[in-house]
Parts: structure tokens; sequence; C-alpha cells
């Protein structure tokens, strides 16, 4: 099976398209008071850029050199990291973990190896905050995706978690979780349900 992130098959297709701003952390602004900020699985930057546009000093990270050579116009600390392997960041390091769409892709170990390492780099008290699909996609992948494990699918060259609300509680048991909300976009002219989490350390 192809290696769809290593090989950077996401934004070789999509790192020209326009991507539809949905900065639903706008609504959460209250939660947060500045600091180090890790954005792990940045993409091209969007919520790097609000993050640094609100306080904060920004380390922007991903899988993807395509995306993060965009990220670099704006924001010259990228890191390249690979979230299956241990990430390259000391304890008690980051005031903000912020994961937008970029956690829901790992089996169930690999995912929850990646919910310690979360915990580990964040300081005493520190946020971890993102947003995770929503097992509504299931709706729109059911006729080609191969089932790997609960909420778990092989569809079209990559691997993708769905999670439902309680699945959200699971990966988060090891924090204290503050809030989680279901909501609705569009990306790349799709609907899209995802709930977004808020969690601390």
């Amino acid at each position: 099976m192809k290696d769809y992130f290593k090989e950077d098959e996401y934004w070789k297709e999509h790192i020209n398209k326009a991507l539809e701003e949905d900065l639903w952390i706008n609504s959460y602004k209250d939660c947060l008071n500045g600091g180090l900020c890790l954005d792990l699985g940045c993409g091209i930057g969007q919520f790097s850029k609000w993050f640094m546009e609100n306080g904060y000093e920004v380390i922007s990270s991903d899988i993807s050199k395509i995306a993060l050579e965009k990220v670099k116009e704006f924001n010259s600390n990228v890191v390249n990291v690979d979230m299956r392997e241990k990430l390259p960041f000391e304890d008690n390091k980051f005031d903000v973990v912020f994961a937008n769409l970029s956690i829901h892709y790992f089996s169930d170990s690999d995912t929850k190896s990646l919910m310690n390492e979360i915990k580990r780099i964040l300081k005493k008290d520190g946020l971890f905050i993102g947003s995770v699909n929503g097992i509504q996609g299931l709706e729109k992948i059911k006729e080609t995706a191969k089932k790997l494990d609960y909420h778990y699918y092989y569809n079209k060259d990559k691997y993708i978690r769905l999670f439902d609300v309680e699945d959200v509680k699971k990966y988060l048991n090891i924090f204290d979780i503050i809030k989680i909300d279901e909501r609705e976009t569009v990306r790349f002219d799709h609907k899209k349900n995802y709930i977004i989490f808020i969690a601390k350390k």
C-alpha cells in the first residue's frame, strides 16, 4: 500500500486549490492566553497564521515538505514531522498543541501513542485543541472504503479514522476534557462534519 502522506500525495493534488477558510478557533478565543503553540499537521498554515496574529509564537509542523514551503512564506519556524513517530520536542515545552483535521489517519495504537506524545510536550495546564472527521463522513466513502478496525478504514490509497463523540472522549481520556462540539463546514467544495475538542494537561 502506498504511504500516501510520506509521498505527499495530498498536497501534490491540493496545493494550488483555493482552501475555504473556516477559522472555527475564533469561537474559542476566550480559552487562549498566548505563549508557544505547536501547529501539528499545519498544512498550508491558515491556523498558524491565526495563532501568530493572536499573540503566539508558533512552530508549524507537517509531514508535507510541499505545504511547509508555503508556510515558510510567513513563518520561518517550521519542522517536518511524522506523527507516527516520537515528536521531536522536549517535555513540557508548549502552552498549546493545535491539530486541525490532522490526527485522524492513524491506527488505534498509533493514535494512543500520539496522545501520550502530545501530553508529554505540553506544559502543565497546557491546552490540546483540535478537530477530527466526524463519523458522518462514512456515507461519502462507504462504497469504496475497506474497514480495517472500529471506525478505521482504508480508502483510495489512504487510511482514515472517523470519530463520534465517544471516540473523542476515549482518545482524550489522559487529558481533562474542557469542550467537545460537533460542527459542519465546507472543504474543497465538499460538506465536512467534524468534532472540535479542547483538553488540558
